[in-house]
């Protein structure tokens, strides 16, 4: 009957309805208009990006069909006298250049075996240069127009682009190929593309997937840079099979992206238009964070608001305090109140009893919480110290030795920056677990730092060494299996240095040369064990 009773008392209702209310209102404004504002803002940003990412692809193709237009109409009206002149074809040739100011790296005609008739500086330093081979050659030969895949040229020193177009006669027989060249950063040619902004961190890139290239990008730095590897970034990869259109995903890099792939018919290149997702959402972070610190106000107007009406309905439990106050200050010991009335103050009475209780077992917990790590229940620091230096105690009266192991995890930074923190309090809670199965109930595990471990291995005779090293290989083959978090399996490793004392050593002094045993270590190539340079430290 009195547990019924209980949560009929209005001060726990008061407390269960505000507390509902604020957590319902947190809950629904920071997570579900959250989400609903970042979804649509992804569909904004990627109707954007690939809006943007066809203009620049449209005013690309339109560079490059300008270019095999004029081809076309400098074939259809090609002097074939001048085939055998040499200086009369490159007068000719510089002329057209110069007139139509589309090719900035000059033209030049190739017969039809591949053979340079005349000169451009980056193909042909000299006519007679054998041409064949080449990739624009090639496809000019079929009757089509061709762009060739970018090189720096060897006289200009700039990224350029070949183009090539068959150039036949009246009867149709092929004569040879004409052959423009185009620096990438040539004025009116990649304009739109070099010209565009998309936010801070994102941009435009050039790709031509025959080649696997980057052709060029708004910032103008990763021209001719080959593609990341295939596997890499999934989305780049729908890309170069044929996708169009908008998705997220992420780079090489690890970075969440918005991307949208926007093709250039005339050479078979593709725009691809990106955006960080961080920078995209940045608004509905700062929205949320926002919401946030209002709902911290409102849940502190609350209180306050509680606080006062409470003290107004519970004055009669004054007295009860009173009696309290002088229990803590030691005027009275430390046992439940008495209970006066069968009211609401004997039930708040009875109440505060449960809660002095409470109390004086979370007193033992808080005692608890000092001396251990609270993600993962292992002792810590000041625990370690204090159990080291019993150990050392011991040490010193049976003749006895000491090892420390420092381990520091290899990998567990990317899992944090890539899978968030809780993916790594769980990473650090699978490794617990594995750690303690190859230890003895008589050794202390104890976490020290974020990713840093400590063994404490006591009472051991003069093979001690031999012993440790025993327990260093333990603990790296425990990292042998992957660690799944997050439903994702993510490869860790440990670097550990060892230290050996005996009654004359120091805990800190264990301590500092075990951490510095574990950087060389590290540095020596992780994954695996190092000692101190000297067995007896401090």
């Amino acid at each position: 009957m009195f547990r019924a009773l209980r949560f009929q008392n209005i001060s726990t209702r008061l407390i269960l309805i505000g507390l509902f209310l604020v957590g319902l209102a947190t809950v629904g404004r920071i997570f579900f208009l959250g989400n609903y504002l970042r979804a649509d803002i992804s569909e904004q940003a990627r109707s954007q990006l690939l809006a943007l990412a066809n203009h620049v692809a449209h005013d690309v193709d339109d560079s490059l069909v300008a270019r095999r237009e004029f081809l076309q109409r400098l074939a259809s009206r090609f002097p074939a006298e001048h085939l055998n002149d040499g200086p009369r074809l490159e007068a000719w040739l510089q002329e057209q250049q110069y007139l139509s100011g589309l090719f900035s790296q000059g033209l030049l005609v190739v017969d039809a075996q591949g053979r340079a008739l005349s000169r451009q500086p980056d193909l042909a330093a000299q006519a007679g240069v054998d041409l064949a081979a080449q990739d624009f050659f090639q496809q000019a030969l079929k009757g089509e127009f061709a762009v060739g895949r970018p090189f720096r040229g060897r006289a200009s020193q700039v990224p350029v682009l070949p183009m090539a177009l068959p150039w036949r006669n009246g009867a149709g027989q092929l004569l040879g190929v004409l052959v423009g060249v185009s620096a990438l950063n040539s004025p009116h040619f990649l304009d739109a593309l070099n010209s565009a902004h998309v936010g801070a961190a994102g941009g435009l890139l050039l790709v031509s997937p025959r080649d696997r290239m980057l052709v060029g990008a708004s910032d103008g730095g990763d021209a001719l840079k080959p593609l990341p590897a295939q596997g890499s970034y999934p989305l780049y990869d729908q890309a170069l099979q044929g996708f169009r259109g908008s998705g997220i995903g992420s780079s090489a890099a690890g970075v969440e992206e918005l991307v949208a792939f926007a093709s250039v018919p005339a050479s078979g290149w593709l725009v691809a238009a990106h955006l960080p997702t961080e920078e995209a959402f940045a608004p509905v972070t700062h929205l949320q964070r926002f919401m946030m610190s209002n709902s911290l106000l409102l849940m502190v107007l609350i209180s306050v608001l509680m606080v006062t009406i409470l003290r107004y309905l519970l004055r009669p439990l004054r007295h009860a305090a009173d009696h309290a106050d002088r229990m803590t200050l030691g005027e009275l010991p430390l046992e439940p109140l008495p209970v006066v009335r069968d009211d609401e103050v004997g039930h708040m009475t009875v109440a505060f009893n449960r809660v002095l209780s409470t109390l004086i077992e979370s007193r033992r917990e808080l005692e608890h919480l000092a001396h251990h790590d609270r993600l993962t229940g292992l002792p810590n620091r000041q625990l370690l110290a204090d159990q080291m230096r019993a150990a050392l105690d011991r040490a010193q009266r049976h003749r006895r030795k000491v090892v420390v192991l420092y381990l520091d995890l290899d990998g567990f930074k990317a899992i944090n920056d890539r899978l968030g923190h809780e993916a790594g309090d769980a990473a650090l809670c699978e490794v617990t677990g594995r750690l303690t199965q190859v230890l003895r109930r008589v050794d202390t595990l104890a976490r020290v730092g974020g990713d840093e471990f400590v063994v404490l291995l006591s009472d051991l005779d003069d093979n001690a060494n031999a012993a440790a090293e025993r327990v260093a290989g333990k603990c790296l083959q425990v990292f042998n299996t992957p660690v799944v978090v997050a439903d994702q399996a993510c490869v860790l490793g440990v670097s550990i240095g060892l230290a050996v004392g005996d009654g004359d050593s120091s805990a800190e002094g264990l301590l500092n040369a075990a951490d510095q045993a574990m950087y060389r270590a590290k540095q020596a190539g992780r994954g695996r064990f190092d000692w101190a340079g000297s067995p007896q430290l401090m």
